[in-house]
């Protein structure tokens, strides 16, 4: 098959862009033709398709942009003429069967769906947050507090200005509840795509308590190749953002509590923080390539995924699990459908640093029972989340999307492309 697959970022910022990466190996790997668009960026990985991304703007930093400057990238949020220009001009090139999004809000926005609709090639979205039901993409209200299920219902977005949920900000939350009002309600985004993928049954149930009826939602889980085996380590691996609802400083007071040797590898806006607030057996080795972290992953005793938003189907859960290391993890969002308590890992609830203290001394105190856990989950994941199992999922999804008439969703609209 051909597939256009378009994300806002080319370069791996997070676990979006290692699906996306791998997506590409994979399909490629299978004799596969894809062409790539996106923004440009200095981290950006090589690409033959450069030509035409579309320049990158981080709208995180407009206090440093000029008044028009601003202007510009607010309007780009809502629909990018420069976007829908050089997608037309792709997509006339390489004539695609399918197109794949993974992030386009925000930076490319919906104006590549219309280009693809006018060329009468159906559009997949694979969705990694929770951004069509929410303003701030995590479910939390506030910035802290569960939303879960999301206040924000239907046209109803008056929840995530009262509460400010977006960076604490009544601006920023008001233009982002603008953004997902105008995406669906104006735009009509339903019927830009074809099919939503979401990588876990909790993202699909969450997407339909948040009105979606359409379009229907396929469930295909994350992948990762399994490694062999290592022998456990000494110390506990924490490896992803350095933000609030990332849990990092319930993780240190539980570190300080268990006096269990700590490894945080990752950067982000609480960075300087943590560190000022890590107790003596914590050590920080900031922002590392997926590479740079496979011998930090492979030394350690076990992975820690302390989370307080309700994570998707992060990779830092099955990253461990195919190096056979145990996970201690939230029982938040889609983690119990990877991760299973006492079987491959412990779950805890999240922002308790008591309970993560105890799960982490009991690993760290049993060491036998540390490699039952690990090996539990290197065969779970040879089971259910390997790269055959995924592009199988992915290909019946093309094809699906391709081919309307074969294969159809159950009554609510979903169905699981693992079966």
């Amino acid at each position: 098959m051909r597939i256009l697959m378009a994300s806002k970022f080319w370069y791996p910022r997070g676990g979006l862009e290692r699906v996306m990466f791998d997506e590409i190996a994979w399909l490629e790997g299978a004799g596969h033709a894809v062409a790539h668009f996106s923004t440009s960026h200095p981290d950006n990985q090589s690409s033959p398709w450069s030509d035409y991304f579309v320049p990158n703007i981080e709208l995180g930093e407009h206090a440093g942009l000029a008044a028009r400057q601003k202007v510009v990238a607010m309007a780009r949020m809502f629909y990018s003429v420069e976007a829908a220009r050089r997608f037309r001009r792709q997509l006339a090139v390489f004539r695609p069967q399918v197109v794949h999004v993974h992030g386009i809000h925000r930076q490319l926005s919906p104006s590549i769906l219309f280009e693809a609709r006018r060329a009468g090639i159906p559009v997949v979205q694979t969705l990694h947050d929770y951004h069509p039901v929410c303003p701030c993409d995590t479910l939390l209200r506030g910035g802290s507090e569960s939303c879960v299920p999301p206040r924000c219902r239907g046209r109803d977005l008056l929840p995530c200005l009262v509460h400010r949920c977006v960076r604490g900000s009544l601006t920023t939350s008001a233009v982002s509840a603008a953004e997902l009002f105008w995406r669906r309600w104006v735009l009509g985004y339903a019927d830009l795509v074809a099919l939503f993928i979401a990588p876990s049954h909790y993202l699909a149930g969450v997407i339909g308590a948040g009105g979606w009826s359409r379009p229907p939602i396929a469930v295909l889980p994350n992948a990762v190749p399994v490694s062999s085996p290592s022998e456990p380590g000494d110390y506990f691996l924490y490896a992803g953002r350095l933000s609030g609802e990332k849990g990092v400083a319930t993780l240190l007071g539980a570190s300080a509590r268990s006096e269990v040797p700590l490894v945080v590898a990752g950067d982000g806006p609480q960075a300087r923080a943590l560190r000022d607030m890590a107790p003596r057996n914590v050590r920080f080795v900031g922002r590392m390539m997926p590479m740079e972290l496979v011998p930090l992953l492979r030394g350690c005793l076990a992975a820690v995924v302390p989370s307080e938003w309700p994570e998707n189907a992060p990779m830092a859960v099955l990253e461990p699990m195919a190096a056979a290391k145990p996970v201690v993890a939230s029982r938040v969002g889609g983690i119990p459908e990877q991760v299973r308590d006492g079987v491959e890992g412990i779950l805890v609830p999240p922002g308790d640093a008591r309970a993560l203290a105890a799960a982490m001394l009991r690993v760290a105190r049993d060491r036998e029972f540390a490699r039952r856990l690990g090996s539990a989950g290197r065969q779970r994941v040879l089971e259910m989340f390997t790269p055959a199992v995924h592009l199988h999922g992915l290909l019946q999804a093309y094809r699906r999307v391709a081919s309307p008439a074969r294969g159809s969703a159950d009554p609510r609209g979903r169905s699981d492309l693992t079966r």
